[in-house]
């Protein structure tokens, strides 16, 4: 019976170890796939090194693009829909950027755009845990090259791109650079972007009065701000309270904050943090164009994404963050004469069903020598209030 016994011990155990040695075979191939998926990209990936490079010195600046008309007026500005207030690294406190790297990227200033240590260990939770991971492996750099691309998808190729490109940034940028690009750019709120537009929602003062312990709430949130809000209809405090302890935990043990520091902190999140709703201006009627302006602005996304070999959506983000001047064929002067023609009585019908008074007119001026559109209007009113579109 005991000879039984032992053999069945021996056997389960030689089936332990038969079950892990196929368990690490399985993650040898699939590292080495990885690997040639991550050469063959390098090799034939959609966008060169070079031009990618180019393109992200252009946008790390996140100013908007302008456009003029022919006399160099401006008529619209491209990426003034979305809240952002660009403030410099200098103006950021220590404590905050101390805080996006402990809780987002502690080895942010030593590896070269890809952290490979937490990079592998998610891979290998990924295998784990049979297609989800406990927690993600991107770096800073990689989390920038994502929201300058604008490519959410889950493909395996697009995060093998994420990491050729966070290496190839990191070739052209300082660490500061893409710090301070990252901390501008990230989403942090409803339709608010960047930390220093974060700090007045959240707590209603300028970003370098920021306590210790309200930096790392705001970097606690970076996960997922909508869920963290504090100013929606659901009550989020105890998340709040144990997120910013979270962050603040990590920053003692990483040695960015003294012990005292610390205790001070817990305790004024434990008393609860003083957020107030600071008021942002709405951008709800920015990004709003002229039909004609439209229409450049679709040509120019096509137009670069073909030529640089980029999605719309990058190309989009490129022209809404390159701070680019684009002329426009438009001649406000012609168009001031045509808003003076269109408003005149002889557009003005009266409606057979209902006596009301309504007008609608259309007109295309075309520069015959050049086959340039100066001009695209469309007005439509009530009661002789017209509307340009």
């Amino acid at each position: 019976m005991n000879r039984i016994r032992k053999n069945n011990i021996d056997n389960g155990e030689i089936n332990d170890k038969k079950h892990s040695h196929l368990t690490l075979k399985r993650i040898k191939i699939i590292l080495i796939s990885i690997l040639i998926l991550i050469i063959l990209l390098a090799i034939n990936t959609g966008i060169s090194v070079s031009r990618w490079q180019n393109l992200a010195r252009d946008m790390i600046s996140n100013t908007p693009s302008q456009v003029l008309d022919t006399d160099g007026n401006l008529i619209a500005e491209l990426g003034t829909n979305k809240n952002t207030k660009n403030v410099s690294l200098s103006d950021i406190p220590d404590n905050l950027k101390n805080a996006y790297i402990s809780i987002e990227d502690q080895r942010f200033y030593k590896h070269p755009g890809v952290d490979f240590p937490r990079t592998t260990a998610a891979i290998f939770s990924y295998i784990k845990n049979l297609g989800s991971s406990s927690f993600g492996g991107s770096s800073i750099t990689q989390q920038l090259v994502k929201n300058l691309t604008g490519d959410n998808s889950s493909k395996v190729t697009r995060k093998v791109n994420e990491w050729i490109k966070a290496l190839a940034i990191e070739g052209v940028l300082e660490k500061d650079e893409i710090l301070e690009s990252y901390l501008n750019i990230i989403y942090v709120g409803p339709n608010i972007y960047g930390v220093g537009l974060g700090a007045e929602y959240y707590f209603n003062k300028d970003i370098e009065n920021l306590s210790l312990a309200e930096c790392a709430f705001l970097a606690g949130i970076n996960n997922s701000p909508n869920s963290y809000n504090p100013f929606g209809e659901k009550d989020n405090s105890e998340k709040i309270v144990k997120r910013t302890k979270t962050v603040l935990a990590k920053m003692y043990e990483l040695k960015y904050i003294s012990e005292e520091e610390y205790n001070k902190a817990i305790k004024e999140t434990d008393n609860g943090l003083k957020l107030k709703n600071g008021k942002i201006e709405s951008s709800d009627n920015k990004g709003i164009y002229s039909y004609h302006t439209d229409a450049l602005i679709a040509e120019i996304i096509e137009d670069i994404s073909r030529k640089k070999n980029i999605s719309t959506d990058f190309a989009t983000n490129y022209i809404h963050m390159a701070g680019l001047k684009i002329y426009s064929t438009q001649n406000t002067k012609i168009q001031n004469e045509i808003e003076k023609e269109l408003s005149k009585k002889t557009y003005t019908l009266k409606s057979k069903s209902d006596n009301s008074v309504t007008a609608q007119a259309a007109m295309v001026i075309i520069d015959h020598s050049t086959g340039q559109v100066v001009r695209l209007c469309w007005w439509f009113g009530r009661k002789r209030n017209f509307k340009r579109i």
